[in-house]
């Protein structure tokens, strides 16, 4: 039977092993950041170069969000899960159809940003420790309010729809690039 000494020792060697691996959080906030400078660099490309990118983009959050739910010191295990399997469903559908989902696209892009929008600021209120709630919140706050945006413009141009995305991608690619600094120096400490 294991004292809470262990079950404490146990977890935070869990999240220390979280925290070495900051270089994969790194290259997931780079590879976002690049993908919402493609998207505003040529947003009158093709809407299946917007939607394939966009795709991956939600493929890869949904995955690093169910990767997450595994570890031992996230909050709420459950909603991480649901979030991410959200997230890779949507990418999936926007894989398997990207032309005929210009409108799905926009309102499935929107949902899925006020959802982990939503459950990010949930989170950072929820969550006792300092560190990066602050981060957090604001995080959440950009997602609610990029997803507000997207669903209230149904059929958006392919222009409006692009320079959202790519902002927000771009944005939310620096957060994660943040957090991944943030993972570094908890390892280094």
């Amino acid at each position: 039977m294991q004292t809470t000494n262990d079950t404490d020792l146990d977890a935070g060697y869990s999240g220390l092993a979280f925290a070495r691996e900051w270089p994969t959080v790194l290259f997931i906030g780079v590879l976002t950041i690049a993908l919402g400078v493609a998207v505003l660099v040529w947003p009158s490309q093709t809407l299946l170069v917007l939607s394939i990118l966009l795709g991956i983009q939600l493929l890869l959050f949904g995955l690093f969000r169910l990767i997450t739910a595994f570890s031992s010191d996230t909050e709420s295990p459950g909603l991480a899960a649901f979030v991410g399997i959200i997230g890779m469903i949507a990418g999936i559908i926007v894989l398997r159809n990207p032309i005929e989902t210009v409108a799905v696209l926009a309102t499935i892009l929107g949902v899925v940003w006020i959802i982990t929008g939503s459950i990010d600021v949930i989170e950072a209120l929820a969550n006792k420790r300092e560190g990066s709630r602050l981060l957090l919140a604001l995080m959440g706050l950009l997602s609610v309010a990029a997803g507000v945006i997207v669903v209230s413009w149904p059929a958006p141009t392919l222009t409006v729809l692009a320079w959202i995305a790519g902002l927000y991608l771009v944005i939310f690619g620096l957060f994660i690039s943040a957090n991944a600094f943030s993972l570094r120096h908890m390892a280094d400490t």
